[in-house]
């Protein structure tokens, strides 16, 4: 019986080292992650205790993409947060989507665009969803609130930010 306490404490002890390493990531670290290739970002938010997903290598007319969970339930496909690194061996863009689902985590990745001194340039409805366009010295961050339904068809809200250069951005979706 001692022995079997043992053990579960020793259990319960690296569940919590686990977690209290495990991390969600600051905006600083995903734009740190968008600078990386894709063996670097990979080890980099697998050191952060991000899941890798899923991947599909890239074509000559398709960017690559790495799909990485945090958080992720171990009896779903459901997570706290979703992070897609997208990259071009031709041209060596890269581009980052993160969706949380968590509005603290939402909050405090706009509030993190707003101190770096982005301006809102535009915002929209689209689908059904509020897409706002946030463009800093380098970089844009189009950020989309949605809403989803779980399993009892219960609405959530859930929030996407696609981080992209200001040259990719107006190459591929500026005004012509």
């Amino acid at each position: 019986m001692k022995f079997m306490k043992q053990f579960l404490l020793a259990v319960a002890i690296m569940l919590f080292c686990n977690n209290a390493l495990a991390q969600n990531l600051t905006l600083a670290q995903i734009l740190e992650i968008k600078k990386k290739d894709l063996g670097n970002a990979e080890e980099y938010l697998t050191s952060k205790g991000w899941e890798f997903l899923d991947a599909v290598e890239p074509t000559d007319g398709q960017l690559g993409k790495a799909t990485f969970t945090y958080n992720k339930s171990e009896s779903s496909d459901l997570a706290e947060s979703f992070l897609t690194y997208l990259y071009s061996d031709y041209t060596g863009n890269t581009r980052i989507n993160i969706q949380v689902n968590k509005k603290i985590k939402y909050n405090e990745y706009i509030n993190t665009i707003k101190s770096y001194g982005c301006k809102l340039i535009d915002s929209k409805i689209e689908d059904g969803r509020i897409v706002k366009i946030y463009r800093g010295a380098t970089t844009t961050f189009k950020v989309t609130s949605s809403t989803s339904s779980n399993i009892y068809n219960e609405e959530s809200a859930i929030w996407f930010i696609f981080i992209v250069s200001n040259e990719d951005y107006d190459l591929n979706w500026g005004e012509e």
